[in-house]
């Protein structure tokens, strides 16, 4: 609606209808900031600490509200001497910098929202990592069930918290590790209760120690993975590197060869070389891979293969056509940057297949669960061998889905 208003055509004389339709968009947008703005007064209501900042933004998104719907207003516009020269605002930058203002402040309100929401998860967190200390440390089962009611209360709330927060991420890497995370705290909070009781009853038992202690462990690590996530931050600082993929390597290395056409002096062939050096290096995840088929693994390196002589084919041709552009010399350009085009296209096509084929491989393999399940009957029967057995081919499987 705002886009709506700037960019309305300055014309000398208006009809009646487009004044009408002006003057009734810009009453929506005010109605539509005096509803948003209610619900950004009541969050300022509620918390203390930003009541100030948040009651400034709704207060400037108001009155920005209210300065768009009187500079569409017509009635204000009823002046007799500009009669014959109407236009809807006689100063259309009043309007530009009614809606920048609109629009800044209304950020404002939504940054600042999103900042209670953080706290609230942050300070949901504190108090979970607090009660679980204090389950840490209890010496009697009648001691441990009363902090546990507690405990799992605050893990309800938690949930809620984050779940809805899950579903407004809009980068979907971040809500599946969302998930996970709270999907491991789901699956500790059951496995907590069990591990502690097993613990509390056989005090002098070992390995109902450790493994109490690595419940615990684990649920450390899944709250602090949502706390980054919910505040976009890394642990130590470090910035999140975009992984170079054969995908976007392909694509690029193709949009540089095919930029030839256009300048044949933009680029070095060393650069090129070096690209699909790069790339073919990639590939070596496909091709050393034990779970990789015969079959897939020939293809790539006989098209990593074909992909080097097509370009060394490329770069003679290239070099002759720097020296002289005859005609017969850019054909043969022309049949090289398609060729070597084609072939990087048939290398990208036979390494989606292989990961495909991969992932298709491991969820069949795995949707039995055998492993865990053996695993779980071994355990229950005190079997240790077997349990180390399966632990093992739990931890191959686990190789095997991290690879893929």
């Amino acid at each position: 609606q705002i886009t709506t208003l700037i960019n309305h055509k300055d014309k000398p004389k208006r009809s009646d209808k487009t004044l009408q339709a002006i003057q009734r968009v810009g009453q929506a947008v005010n109605l539509a900031v005096g509803r948003f703005v209610t619900v950004g007064e009541a969050i300022a209501n509620e918390n203390h600490e930003l009541k100030e900042e948040m009651s400034i933004a709704c207060i400037e998104a108001r009155r920005a509200g209210e300065t768009i719907a009187q500079l569409t207003d017509v009635a204000s516009l009823d002046h007799p001497e500009s009669d014959s020269h109407i236009t809807i605002f006689t100063d259309k930058t009043g309007v530009v910098k009614a809606a920048r203002l609109l629009l800044s402040s209304v950020t404002k309100v939504l940054v600042l929202a999103d900042r209670i929401v953080i706290k609230q998860i942050i300070t949901s967190r504190n108090k979970v990592l607090a009660t679980m200390e204090q389950l840490e440390k209890v010496s009697s089962f009648q001691e441990f069930v009363q902090i546990f009611s507690q405990f799992g209360n605050e893990m309800v709330e938690f949930a809620h918290l984050t779940g809805d927060r899950q579903n407004d991420l809009k980068d979907e890497k971040k809500k599946a590790r969302m998930a996970a995370s709270r999907a491991v705290l789901e699956k500790c909070t059951m496995m907590l209760l069990t591990a502690s009781k097993t613990c509390l009853r056989h005090p002098d038992c070992e390995s109902a120690r450790i493994n109490k202690d690595g419940v615990f462990h684990r649920m450390r690590i899944a709250l602090e993975q949502v706390i980054e996530i919910v505040t976009d931050s890394r642990p130590n600082g470090e910035n999140e590197m975009a992984p170079i993929s054969i995908y976007s390597g392909i694509k690029e290395f193709k949009n540089k060869v095919e930029g030839l056409r256009e300048n044949l002096y933009f680029l070095s062939k060393e650069n090129l070389s070096t690209m699909l050096e790069v790339i073919l290096e990639h590939t070596e995840d496909f091709t050393d891979s034990a779970y990789t088929s015969h079959e897939h693994r020939e293809h790539i390196l006989e098209l990593s293969k074909q992909a080097k002589m097509e370009l060394e084919q490329l770069v003679s041709v290239w070099m002759q056509a720097q020296n002289q552009k005859t005609k017969d010399l850019m054909e043969d350009l022309e049949v090289a940057i398609l060729k070597t085009c084609q072939c990087m296209n048939e290398l990208k096509r036979e390494v989606h297949s292989a990961a495909t084929s991969l992932a298709a491989d491991l969820l069949k393999y795995h949707t039995d669960h055998m492993v865990l399940k053996a695993l779980k009957i071994t355990g229950v029967e005190g079997n240790l061998e077997a349990v180390a057995e399966y632990t093992c081919k739990l931890s191959e499987q686990k190789e095997q889905l991290v690879e893929v």
